[in-house]
């Protein structure tokens, strides 16, 4: 103990911040009892226990028990203003919390008085605040927030989307000049009136060190003021139906964008003069709500793909493509079996221009009708791929056109793949021949994710993959039998062959293993005697 305690005070906060990541209760009370044990420990130890605070109550609580009580209903409440002393106690922890996280049940635990009492703080509550997330939208505690709003923060997030209000939009507004030093801001919230939007938006583009923004509905004007800021790189926002186009082309100089639009006909119009040429990220969120019936309409997918091949660079890197609906609620009926939702290559098409991708994800479509030599085209195109999601988030029941050979192809033409989650017949295939012969192990995929796909001879297609990925232990696929989620019977068998699957590949790892042992054995070892 007296060498830990000659350790620089910069060393011990380093080492308690690493114990402290797990944020479990036995590490947040070891911290607590290093706190007690030396002088030396003390101050690393607290500043780690007090760096990240959730709600009001752990200040509290450190008040004396003759101020400080709890009420019939079990809220925290005050017996009394809280004197000079008593604010001295909450100053020597406030001081140390960096972050700062507020949740409605958090808030439900004290009472008015608590509420005045913070509000009518004699300095500021939390001095050396960075990070500040406030998950709440009621009025009631809504004065407690500017009083946490401080020039030190360089993170925000607030809740504000359930109830939009003046008062809410007049903090907003003021946001630039409480925390003008604001690099991340996440506020969904669209304003009480279309003046206090634009006021909104007005006033949040002169956050000059902004990196990324998280919004609610942007028009084509506010969308050209963000777009113009030099220090943004990030936004995340949404389109709405009836939402006027921009009328002038312009392009942006963002890095990322998170677009969220209730169909993709919305996008098409509302963004068709708008271009992301410096973009390297996107992800399009579909959330058509009550608007159909359908998980989407298959004539409206070609057109939606185009305009993102329009609007978007050949130099982008991800692409996420998420159709938010709730799948299950499609059982009953016919349509996940329906065949006229599985997209052609005609469709995909387009995107063979973005010969950078590293990551795609189309994994809510109906592949089903991407055939082996379309899929040998796609992957060919985007040989940097790292990541691919295609047709596997939901249960499609149209049997997949693609074989093993396509997976092989992926293989061949991908050689960076880490990850497949896809849909595929797996059946036995002639390993002497193109193109299974001329393909190179890939030993960086180590997730293959195959939902429900048909499958004969398990025996055979894990030997095939364990070849061609010798460092797959185990194929993922959907729970069949998941009550909740029922298919059909034919579909019900392939769940026992993949278990198959995974029991060869099992034995297949440890003997590879065991080889690998054998041959860094000491060479005395293996000469006979």
């Amino acid at each position: 103990m007296q060498y830990v305690c000659l350790l620089p005070p910069e060393i011990l906060l380093h080492i308690f911040t690493i114990h402290d990541e797990d944020y479990s209760p036995v590490s947040r009370a070891t911290l607590a009892v290093l706190a007690r044990t030396c002088r030396t420990f003390k101050e690393p130890a607290l500043d780690t226990l007090w760096k990240s605070i959730n709600g009001f109550k752990p200040l509290i609580s450190c008040l004396p028990e003759g101020v400080m009580n709890t009420t019939m209903q079990g809220k925290l409440t005050l017996k009394r203003p809280l004197l000079n002393g008593e604010w001295g106690i909450i100053r020597q922890y406030a001081q140390r919390i960096h972050s700062f996280s507020v949740l409605p049940t958090q808030l439900e635990i004290i009472d008015d008085r608590v509420v005045q009492a913070l509000i009518c703080a004699p300095e500021p509550l939390l001095p050396n605040l960075r990070s500040l997330v406030w998950r709440d939208a009621q009025e009631c505690f809504f004065p407690l927030l500017p009083t946490l709003l401080k020039p030190t923060i360089t993170s925000v997030q607030l809740d504000f989307s359930s109830s939009p209000s003046f008062s809410k939009s007049a903090l907003l507004v003021s946001l630039s000049a409480r925390c003008p030093s604001i690099r991340k801001l996440d506020c969904v919230y669209d304003g009480d009136s279309e003046e206090s939007s634009d006021a909104i938006c007005e006033a949040l583009c002169h956050l000059r060190e902004l990196f990324h923004l998280g919004t609610g509905v942007l028009n084509a004007q506010a969308l050209r003021h963000f777009a113009s800021l030099p220090s943004l790189k990030s936004l995340h926002f949404s389109l709405k139906m009836s939402q006027p186009s921009s009328t002038a082309t312009f392009s942006s100089q963002l890095d990322h964008v998170h677009i969220t639009t209730p169909t993709p006909s919305v996008f098409n119009h509302c963004l068709r003069n708008v271009r992301f040429l410096s973009c390297r990220s996107a992800k399009f969120c579909v959330k058509y709500g009550d608007l159909e019936l359908d998980p989407y309409d298959p004539l409206d997918i070609p057109d939606f793909i185009v305009s993102i091949s329009e609007r978007f660079s050949p130099a982008l890197k991800k692409l996420h493509l998420d159709f938010n609906f709730p799948f299950s609620t499609f059982l009953e009926g016919d349509i996940l079996a329906n065949p006229s939702f599985a997209l052609g290559f005609d469709a995909i098409a387009p995107m063979l221009s973005f010969g950078c991708l590293t990551d795609l994800q189309l994994d809510w479509m109906c592949t089903s009708s991407i055939d082996d030599a379309s899929l040998k085209t796609m992957a060919r195109s985007w040989p940097q791929l790292e990541n691919l999601s295609f047709g596997s988030a939901t249960r499609w029941l149209v049997p997949p056109s693609i074989t093993f050979i396509g997976l092989v192809h992926l293989i061949h033409h991908c050689w960076r793949l880490r990850s497949i989650e896809m849909p595929f017949c797996a059946c036995p295939v002639d390993t002497n021949s193109d193109p299974f012969s001329e393909t190179l192990p890939n030993e960086n995929i180590t997730r293959l994710f195959v939902g429900i796909s048909p499958i004969v001879d398990p025996i055979v297609v894990a030997c095939q993959l364990h070849i061609l990925l010798p460092k797959l232990t185990t194929v993922d696929y959907f729970d069949c039998l998941d009550p909740e989620f029922p298919v059909p019977l034919p579909f019900k068998k392939f769940e026992g062959r993949w278990d198959k699957v995974n029991e060869f590949l099992g034995v297949l790892t440890t003997v590879a293993i065991m080889r690998h042992g054998i041959g860094q054995a000491p060479q005395e070892l293996m000469l006979p005697a």
